[in-house]
């Protein structure tokens, strides 16, 4: 049977068990209403569901509280992706963002990634690029602009070494490196919709029990179990 990603069937433990919350810290963001769920109030005496979706979206709230960050960038990736899975859209495994924090920031001089993913909220307020996070170069995250002012050498090859004189002459304009953190948004989700699929098959197996799991089953094509 399908999961239906609306359904309010998950308990507060289940939840718990998923995106790994503090208990305490869950209550408080439902009484202070910091996300949006699909049943903001059960009325009394009424144990409180949650579904696939709101799950998915405290998993990615949780990430944000752990780096610190401003909780209003975790509601922002938590809406994109009840837009995406409400319209059915499937959001990549290799889906990056780059996000920065700009509070301090004159916003006279406003440097942003340009997003090459084409998410539409996700690649305007963030850099967001797809690809497997062992192949990607920090320098796609935390060079402003490269895009428009290059410091970088244009070859045939992926390896592309910075031109000194470019690199003295464009961070006399200010532009250079400025530090990112990267948020693996694509993992998150699809990892979470996985384990609220094992969860509504009846066990949420520890990491001993998915390995053994692999076991029992033909390696998939293509691939190297040496691999990574």
């Amino acid at each position: 049977m399908a999961l239906d990603l609306f359904e309010q069937r998950f308990t507060q433990p289940d939840v718990l068990a998923i995106t790994r919350l503090r208990k305490e810290l869950l209550q408080t963001w439902i009484n202070r209403e910091v996300v949006k769920l699909g049943e903001q109030n059960p009325g009394s005496g009424r144990r409180r569901l949650y579904s696939a979706i709101d799950i998915v979206k405290l998993g990615l709230m949780r990430r944000i509280a752990d780096l610190g960050l401003d909780l209003n960038i975790g509601r922002d990736l938590a809406d994109e992706a009840e837009r995406e899975l409400l319209a059915e859209r499937k959001v990549p495994w290799e889906l990056h963002l780059s996000i920065k924090m700009q509070d301090a920031t004159h916003k006279d001089i406003d440097f942003k990634i340009v997003a090459s993913a084409g998410h539409s909220v996700l690649s305007l307020k963030y850099g967001a690029m797809v690809g497997d996070a062992r192949e990607m170069i920090v320098s796609h995250f935390t060079e402003p602009m490269e895009s428009v002012f290059r410091r970088r050498k244009r070859t045939r090859t992926d390896d592309r070494p910075i031109d000194p004189r470019r690199r003295e002459a464009l961070a006399k304009a200010g532009i250079y490196a400025e530090p990112a953190l990267i948020f693996p948004f694509g993992e998150i989700v699809n990892g979470t919709l996985l384990q609220i699929e094992a969860l509504h098959e009846g066990h949420l197996p520890t990491a001993v029990e998915a390995m053994l799991s692999l076991e029992t089953q033909p390696p998939t094509a293509g691939m190297d179990d040496d691999d990574g």
